[in-house]
């Protein structure tokens, strides 16, 4: 077992199941979704704490979680399930929350702001860049 008293140096890393690759495929989604709440929460003027709240809370703030929620599944791609789980919803309200801003999407004014976002967010230019490079070492 290792200690991981002040000091100590651990014997070997401790990764988890799935080892290094697992863990930063975990630390990038968790990453990008943190990057998404506080891009979500400026444009929508909340607390990124409020994406988290158990209650619905006001619309504006109902609108930003469903944006996040969607962008979790959508860009970052997380399943729907992970997504229910990390913002203590069911799988069901984040299907709904996603059908629903992809709805939206057809007021040009929101489609750029998700798009803007998603951009901004994205993960797709930080995996081509890997590849363009030869891949995580």
């Amino acid at each position: 077992m290792s200690d991981c008293r002040e000091g100590s140096v651990p014997q070997r890393p401790i990764y988890g199941p799935g080892g290094l690759t697992s863990l930063l495929a975990q630390n990038r989604t968790a990453a990008h979704l943190h990057l998404a709440e506080g891009y979500v929460a400026r444009a929508y003027c909340i607390q990124p704490t409020d994406l988290y709240r158990t209650t619905r809370g006001k619309a504006h703030m109902a609108e930003a979680r469903q944006l996040v929620m969607y962008l979790a599944h959508v860009e970052i791609g997380m399943p729907l399930i992970n997504v229910a789980r990390h913002y203590r919803r069911d799988r069901s309200t984040v299907a709904h929350a996603c059908r629903g801003i992809e709805e939206r999407r057809e007021d040009p004014i929101f489609d750029e702001l998700v798009g803007q976002i998603e951009r901004l967010i994205s993960m797709r230019q930080e995996m081509a860049a890997e590849l363009a490079l030869g891949g995580v070492q």
